[in-house]
């Protein structure tokens, strides 16, 4: 397909026209609304580029709000898609760009990439008409990751009931089914502009690095604690900080033979790809999610048990063979440039929409 007609990105209350073939710009990758939106003169305009020249592909990020929400009526629902026509036009234009994008028969890429690996009920019509949907932290079972959409039994949550009724009138030949094949892993990755910051460095001074922060994060705070108490006993060279300025943190990573990187409100973390790239080997909990292209264990990082002792059980067993940490570093560094830079992303989820598109019916 001839990615030369152009990419359409559309987020919450922002829009771009990606006039670079085969390239998206680094705000695809944002899962935050921004400060511009659209008034309806700019909405009728972009209307009107759609509609003389529908793009190859479409990236949408996921829908928060929802005019009908739960516990709410028709005239409740109603009312605040009026209301929002005159206050804010935005929440209405994405509805109105999306129908454009389902209309033209363009091929539609979901993501998802919060802290929270689920679709808000507002995402319920951007899953039925997407051909591929990206979520960070996916679930295995695909009944967590939907679950604010449908039910189990696979029907229609009593939240979403008259949502989908008018849905049903604007959009009658949306699917009704539940597809879980169109759920895909994808990574935080590395930025572009941090790759040539992050400097491979063999000559290690440390054995255990951790940087971050552990405000309201038990897990974390166990962990560190964990740490500085087994290294008192066994003589291991760690060092431990709080939030550190970007450059300091990168060669603190690159120092170190092992860096501690537990979970914050998701599992995925930016220090895995981080450390890889560095050549610090990750130390990571047992993953919660499906991932995209995994850190293999003993391949390209170590996996420990989140209960207490499980991290001194991983370090002893690793420390325990430092000629590996090399090999090890190697394969991780590798791993994140093969497939964990943005632009490697970025043609991932190009890829898999186009070819899910392909094999949908016409």
């Amino acid at each position: 397909m001839d990615l030369s007609r152009g990419i359409f990105l559309l987020r919450s209350g922002h829009v771009e026209m990606d006039l670079f073939p085969g390239t998206l710009p680094s705000p695809f990758w944002s899962s935050h609304a921004t400060d511009q939106k659209f008034a309806w003169m700019q909405i009728v305009g972009t209307l009107r580029k759609l509609r003389r020249q529908p793009p190859v592909l479409a990236i949408v990020n996921y829908r928060e709000e929802a005019f009908f929400r739960a516990g709410t009526g028709w005239a409740s629902g109603i009312g605040s898609a009026a209301r929002a026509a005159f206050v804010r036009p935005s929440r209405l234009g994405e509805l109105l760009f999306f129908a454009s994008l389902v209309r033209h028969k363009v091929p539609i890429a979901l993501l998802n990439r919060s802290d929270v690996g689920e679709l808000p009920s507002a995402s319920d019509w951007y899953y039925r008409r997407c051909h591929a949907c990206f979520i960070r932290e996916l679930s295995p079972q695909p009944e967590i990751t939907l679950k604010s959409i449908f039910t189990l039994s696979g029907g229609n949550p009593e939240t979403n009931r008259r949502g989908r009724k008018l849905l049903g009138v604007l959009d009658p030949l949306c699917p009704v089914s539940r597809d879980t094949s169109k759920l895909r892993p994808i990574s935080l990755g590395v930025p572009e502009e941090n790759i040539a910051k992050i400097l491979f460095d063999r000559r290690k001074e440390y054995d255990v690095f951790f940087a971050g922060d552990l405000h309201e994060k038990g897990l974390r705070g166990r962990l560190v604690e964990e740490l500085r108490t087994q290294a008192g006993r066994r003589g291991w060279r760690i060092l431990l900080r709080d939030r550190l300025p970007r450059d300091e943190f990168f060669q603190s990573l690159a120092s170190s033979h092992l860096c501690l990187s537990p979970p914050g409100m998701g599992w995925d973390c930016w220090r895995h790809y981080e450390a890889m790239l560095a050549g610090s080997v990750p130390l990571m909990t047992y993953p919660t999610i499906l991932q995209y292209r995994p850190a293999i264990e003993g391949d390209h990082g170590f996996y420990f048990a989140p209960e207490s002792g499980g991290l001194t059980r991983c370090l002893e067993q690793a420390l325990g063979s430092p000629d590996r940490f090399s090999q090890v570093a190697a394969a991780g560094r590798n791993l994140v440039l093969d497939f964990h830079t943005f632009p490697k992303l970025r043609d991932y989820v190009i890829r898999e929409t186009l070819e899910a598109s392909a094999r949908s019916p016409a």
